[in-house]
């Protein structure tokens, strides 16, 4: 190896691995949008891939992962397998799957789901999406807000003009995001009714595809969405998802 890819990839594995600080923001922005889904948070984006800065919070040397690349982009798996040495393991097999291009349905499907007497061996989906944004007025109205201020201030969100009122986001939030948008109806613990979350940037029978991996609660698949301004959601495997538009 050359010196010159020995330096890339040490900047690689310094553009995903968050100060402590960071990491432990970021874990409250998950615990956040897990606990109370179709909420919105924001996480820090760093230098590389947001979608791999939180998972780099979270693995760990105990924790099999595979991360999903689009061609020209494996060496952010290496990255984030020197950055935290958790072992590397094929989707079928991993604790913990990073979808950095649009996973398919077949792969959500062939995720591990653990059982009901073993949870916690479902796979932890962290998939970077092209953009979010709450799809109507919060029922909770401010205070469901989950772009705070202090959490766009935290993520330099505010800095870039973005504003939330009244528990939505607006109308134009997903202008210029790539590929399909997807609305979703979400039910479940942690709604006070129902929340409705657009999704740039994955296709609808992903979506169709969780909903069927965690159709046999407790068994599934936690999901967190991560955009590339680090605007996270979360799905958690008790929540109903209803698809109601997007692009196969």
């Amino acid at each position: 190896m050359t010196v010159t890819a020995v330096q890339g990839i040490g900047a690689q594995v310094r553009a995903v691995t968050p100060t402590a600080a960071r990491a432990q923001a970021d874990f409250r922005a998950l615990l956040n949008v897990l606990s109370r889904p179709g909420v919105l948070d924001a996480v820090g984006s760093g230098d590389g891939p947001a979608a791999l800065s939180v998972a780099a919070g979270l693995a760990d040397v105990e924790v099999p992962t595979a991360v999903l690349t689009a061609p020209g982009e494996e060496h952010w798996a290496r990255a984030l397998h020197l950055a935290t040495s958790a072992p590397v393991a094929p989707p079928r097999e991993a604790r913990m799957v990073v979808a950095l291009r649009a996973p398919t349905a077949a792969e959500i499907a062939g995720l591990p789901r653990g059982d009901a007497l073993h949870p916690e061996h479902g796979t932890r989906l962290i998939a970077a999406v092209a953009g979010l944004a709450v799809a109507g007025p919060s029922e909770a109205g401010l205070s469901e807000s989950a772009l705070s201020e202090s959490a766009l201030s935290e993520a330099g969100l505010l800095d870039a003009g973005l504003a939330v009122a009244d528990g939505d986001v607006p109308g134009d939030r997903l202008s210029g995001a790539e590929g399909p948008e997807t609305v979703l109806t979400l039910s479940g613990p942690g709604v006070p009714g129902t929340r409705r979350l657009r999704v740039a940037g994955l296709h609808r029978d992903v979506f169709a595809a969780l909903a069927a991996a965690n159709a046999a609660f407790p068994a599934g698949i936690d999901t967190f969405l991560v955009a590339r301004d680090g605007t996270v959601a979360g799905l958690p495997r008790s929540t109903r998802i209803e698809i109601e538009n997007g692009e196969h």
